[in-house]
């Protein structure tokens, strides 16, 4: 891997996910709204089989989010208040494990990760929990006031979800 950082910058970084995975399994969007550029961008494309030979296209037609900050903050106002959306009227349990992280430097105060993440949903009318996985690439941006998730690509590794909705973020 070219660009690497220092064994200070991956924990830095490592923690910076794993607290987000924290805010997002408790729920706490304003607080996750907090790690959100101004110039944000949050994208999970549709995985889809082309060929029986296995080859996997993404970002084919409209995908599950493709949201920049403005759109991502409507959202997020939504979600805080279980009243606004039925989707989340009885907050669902969620958590969200990330692992096999890993950081490269993409400018001076710029950082790649990859990573995978495994989200658990209970719903608190279904017998058994939802599981979607993926893996995630982000521009981490360090600021003043703290790491700032500047971009967000997940690409599942479901090409069709069991799930009425995603009303949760990865």
């Amino acid at each position: 891997m070219t660009n690497r950082v220092s064994e200070t910058e991956y924990r830095e970084l490592a923690d910076f996910l794993y607290y987000e995975a924290e805010l997002l399994s408790d729920h706490n969007y304003p607080a996750w709204e907090q790690l959100l550029a101004e110039d944000l961008h949050y994208v999970i494309p549709v995985p889809q089989f082309l060929e029986q030979t296995g080859s996997r296209e993404t970002g084919i037609g409209n995908g599950y989010f493709d949201d920049d900050i403005h759109s991502m903050r409507i959202r997020l106002q939504l979600l805080s208040n279980p009243q606004t959306t039925t989707s989340e009227f009885i907050r669902s349990l969620l958590n969200h494990v990330v692992t096999n992280v890993r950081v490269s430097k993409a400018s001076d105060n710029e950082y790649q990760c990859h990573s995978c993440i495994t989200v658990h949903r209970t719903r608190f009318n279904k017998k058994d929990p939802t599981i979607i996985s993926g893996r995630r690439t982000d521009l981490i941006r360090r600021t003043d006031d703290g790491f700032k998730l500047v971009k967000r690509e997940v690409k599942l590794t479901q090409s069709i979800l069991m799930s009425s909705n995603i009303s949760y973020f990865f």
